[in-house]
């Protein structure tokens, strides 16, 4: 079975490349519905979020609550964005990972994989 990977970002394009590069690369998508909702994460229980942090910096917020929670605190968490500040409100958050947008779909890969295989470290 293959593992489930949840997404969020606003931007439709960038949804469409992520979810079928995941796709290809054996991954289930399933893409948040609007708005964000803790439930969904986790009535899903997916093995990885992938999380945008926009300008308004709502993904540190979600992955606050995200980590804040009992039931979705162990999901990792990699958070993408364009900001000099990823590092630093990715780690803050939680985030297990971050990776800056734009980004090559190889090193994006090679990261969704090596945080699956070690979701424990944190921050990378």
């Amino acid at each position: 079975m293959s593992k489930t990977v949840y997404l969020i970002d606003k931007d439709p394009a960038v949804i469409d490349v992520i979810s079928l590069m995941l796709e290809d690369e054996g991954f289930h998508t399933v893409v948040a519905s609007k708005p964000f909702a803790i439930q969904e994460v986790r009535d899903i229980d997916p093995a990885l979020i992938l999380l945008h942090n926009g300008l308004d910096n709502h993904g540190v917020e979600i992955c606050t609550a995200l980590k804040a929670d009992t039931e979705t605190l162990k999901i990792p968490v990699i958070m993408s964005s364009t900001s000099i500040n990823l590092p630093e409100l990715s780690c803050n958050a939680g985030a297990e990972a971050y990776i800056f947008k734009p980004f090559d779909l190889a090193d994006f890969c090679a990261l969704i994989r090596a945080t699956l295989s070690s979701p424990d470290k944190a921050c990378k």
